[in-house]
């Protein structure tokens, strides 16, 4: 039976008006321009206040999140869909392994990080940002650190230098954003939140993703400064009742 074809005026390779609207340091819309960056794809973005969410927006994302990909006008929003659509809409490079199991293992672990690591990431980063001490403290570092030595573990089973192995992929664009955000969370805090030192897998995973050139293209401008003052804002209201 002949694989599908794409519908007319979505053919693989053609080029599209792209444009990626994002919260300025959302790590889920970096992931997007990660990818877009990596296959060279011409787009636009557009910035928006999460705090003030124009009509416009939530009109096209129903979960009213950021990021949303205009494809000729049409939203496409989720960044782990979006980032599937750009790699089928533009094959070279390929991100995703050819094989099935290859890519349901690859969507296995972007959903971990999903579910896992980027809900670890901002409950320890608030913790840290807010002052926070004891097992206010400790328990999200320790969630994180499980996390991490999940990860750790996985990467050996690879080989690295990228996560499924030899070749950049879906998998590596949406970790970077985390890994470069941590490195800067872990200087906010004292020597407990350093938690990268003990995974030296990660640590190079890290090192060779943040010196990729799309990865570097990719992060926002004053970034340290940005995100520590947006878990800084949210401590302070979350302690305000």
């Amino acid at each position: 039976m002949p694989a599908p074809r794409p519908a007319a005026g979505y053919r693989r390779g053609v080029a599209h008006r792209l444009k990626l609207v994002s919260f300025d340091i959302c790590p889920y819309v970096e992931r997007s321009r990660i990818v877009l960056l990596e296959k060279r794809l011409p787009h636009e973005v557009t910035f928006i206040e999460l705090s003030n969410k124009p009509a416009w927006f939530l009109e096209i994302s129903p979960m009213g999140r950021v990021p949303v990909l205009l494809v000729d006008d049409r939203p496409v929003f989720e960044s782990m869909v979006i980032n599937e659509l750009l790699n089928e809409l533009q094959p070279e490079p390929p991100l995703f392994p050819a094989d099935p199991i290859g890519r349901a293992e690859g969507r296995g672990w972007i959903v971990f990080a999903n579910d896992v690591v980027m809900p670890a990431n901002a409950a320890a980063a608030l913790a840290i940002a807010g002052g926070s001490t004891g097992e206010a403290l400790a328990k999200p570092l320790a969630a994180l650190r499980d996390a991490l030595d999940k990860l750790d573990r996985q990467l050996a089973r690879r080989g690295g230098p990228f996560f499924l192995g030899r070749e950049f992929s879906l998998v590596d664009a949406t970790y970077a954003p985390f890994l470069r955000r941590w490195r800067l969370a872990e200087t906010w805090g004292g020597p407990e939140a350093r938690l990268l030192a003990s995974f030296p897998r990660v640590v190079a995973w890290s090192e060779t993703l943040l010196g990729r050139p799309s990865v570097a293209a990719a992060e926002p401008a004053e970034l340290d400064a940005k995100s520590r003052r947006f878990y800084r804002d949210r401590a302070a209201r979350a302690r305000a009742g």
